[in-house]
């Protein structure tokens, strides 16, 4: 079975090189500070704030995105219809578990911490897609 909407096998390891520098800046950026100054932009005219406003935060999120899409849609050696079954099942799951996340979150998350929570909400459906894909087809090439 041929699927129009897979990308060849390397952008595997495309995705992991542009995921790694991304996550590591993204952490950087939100929890200590950390920025690189050739991503200052001044703001717009007409702003109160005169000072530059640092783009790393959105390169970072924008790198992370695009390495777990690759990675999440990167064909397999021997893509097949099982394969795209156990694709479209790890979808459901993810999408299913990132729903129930989000509203245990919104009962239980208050503030500008809920803000924190929806930042990571829109990585969890690719991430647990991976997980949960990889997982069911390790666990089918051991049995």
């Amino acid at each position: 079975m041929k699927s129009t909407f897979l990308l060849p096998r390397k952008f595997i390891w495309i995705g992991l090189i542009l995921l790694v520098p991304s996550l590591a800046l993204g952490i950087g950026a939100l929890y200590y500070d950390f920025h690189f100054s050739f991503l200052n932009m001044p703001l717009p005219p007409g702003k109160t704030n005169h000072a530059d406003y640092n783009y790393g935060d959105e390169v970072a999120l924008t790198g992370v995105i695009i390495g777990l899409l690759m990675i999440a849609f990167a064909r397999e050696k021997n893509e097949d219809e099982y394969i795209s079954k156990i694709r479209l099942e790890s979808l459901q799951w993810a999408v299913i578990i990132n729903y129930v996340l989000l509203i245990i979150a919104n009962w239980l998350v208050y503030g500008w911490n809920f803000f924190d929570v929806m930042l990571y909400n829109m990585l969890t459906v690719l991430v647990i897609f991976i997980l949960r894909f990889h997982l069911i087809l390790y666990k089918n090439r051991i049995a």
